[in-house]
């Protein structure tokens, strides 16, 4: 069971909320190359000030600020790849854990589960917005700048999955792990760390622009599902794979106003409206676990959440940290 891997290591409270602060100093960090490229060009231009400072960081929209957005892009993807470092040091030498023991029980890592993931929930979601265009045509602005989307394919494809990855080794590795440990069950780190994943998504500019509590719904309901499918399938191989496509193809296919990825992609949706946002992301997501129960052969969900968590005695103190 993926969750007991929670019991391997050291695993003192103490340890988990100083690993927590050293991720999010780490994150902090490695904000630095952003601020510094930001208070550069601001240096330049006498015309900006704070207010754009501030209307900035309320969209995070690069061009407010005179930089180029595939740039700003790849600075806020460095932010998670130095809190990434971050988490792994924190994981090996703090916790004297592996980050493999995050992802499988299973001896290698099933590069396959990953891409599944990632092409089926890329599938649905490509089907719910082209059923929301039919409908709504007019709310899509088609956009292709041949000169900005390139580049933006490029670097979501192969440096967006490091921000993606990060998020589920921290929220459905780290924390949902450290919480099984001292809670003994499921259902605990499974409510928990989505709560934990939508309070820290609690600044982003979507919330802004539809309402914090609006907003917290949906985040906590993704949480949800991927700590779900995670302790369901016993893995980490499908929500890295879901996560990844979630954001690759909000990046390159389709954003919004008021999206915290504000990138040249090939649609813009006007107007959106959270609630059917919602409802679509709930009929996915019923739909992919369907799927992947049925091709997984997953157990039944009663079975599935037993509260049964405890430590693999196979496991020497010599073995802690190889």
């Amino acid at each position: 069971m993926l969750l007991n891997h929670s019991f391997k290591g050291l695993n003192d409270l103490w340890r988990y909320l100083l690993g927590i602060f050293v991720v999010f100093l780490f994150y902090g960090i490695g904000q630095l190359p952003l601020y510094g490229v930001i208070y550069l060009q601001m240096s330049r231009n006498i015309g900006l000030g704070s207010d754009e400072l501030i209307n900035f960081e309320n969209t995070m929209n690069f061009e407010s600020l005179g930089i180029n957005k595939n740039l700003g892009f790849l600075l806020l993807i460095l932010m998670f790849a130095i809190a990434l470092a971050g988490l792994y040091m924190v994981v090996k030498y703090l916790h004297f854990k592996k980050m493999k023991d995050y992802v499988t029980v299973k001896t290698d890592i099933d590069y396959s589960k990953i891409v599944f993931g990632f092409v089926l929930w890329a599938g649905l979601n490509i089907l719910i917005e082209g059923i929301n265009y039919i409908i709504s045509p007019g709310n899509y602005s088609f956009n292709l700048e041949l000169e900005g989307f390139l580049p933006l394919v490029v670097i979501s494809l192969v440096f967006l999955p490091i921000q993606t990855s990060f998020e589920e080794f921290f929220f459905r590795g780290y924390i949902l792990q450290g919480i099984a440990f001292f809670a003994k069950n499921k259902w605990v780190p499974l409510l928990m760390s989505s709560i934990f994943f939508g309070l820290v998504h609690g600044t982003n500019p979507e919330v802004a622009q539809y309402g914090f509590w609006t907003m917290q719904i949906y985040y906590v309901i993704a949480g949800l599902f991927l700590a779900f499918i995670t302790i369901w399938d016993d893995s980490l191989e499908l929500a890295l794979g879901v996560h990844a496509a979630t954001n690759i193809l909000g990046a390159t296919l389709f954003t919004y106003r008021g999206s915290v990825l504000q990138t040249d992609s090939l649609f813009m949706i006007n107007e959106v409206k959270p609630l059917w946002m919602i409802a679509g992301f709930i009929v996915s997501a019923v739909v992919f676990i369907a799927i992947c129960r049925s091709k997984y052969q997953w157990k039944k969900i009663a079975y599935c959440m037993e509260d049964i968590i405890q430590k693999d005695d196979s496991e020497s103190i010599a073995d802690i940290g190889k």
